[in-house]
């Protein structure tokens, strides 16, 4: 059905991934996730966590400096 509706180059674990990323990134901790996900173990959280702009998703930045 997602390639269907979407297209071919997305699966259901792109949407998945795309969820996990999201919530990561509007604050959401690995335990509100993991209860969406149903996922077990926390590393599979941060597989899942597609954030690689270093510039604007960083430690620091929780610095607030």
């Amino acid at each position: 059905m997602v390639k269907k509706y979407l297209r071919k180059q997305y699966s259901p674990h792109s949407l998945r991934a795309s969820f996990v990323t999201i919530a990561k990134m509007n604050g959401a901790d690995d335990s509100e996730v993991m209860r969406q996900t149903k996922h077990r173990k926390s590393d599979m959280i941060h597989r899942y966590t597609r954030i690689e702009d270093i510039r604007l998703y960083n430690a620091a930045m929780k610095l607030g400096l």
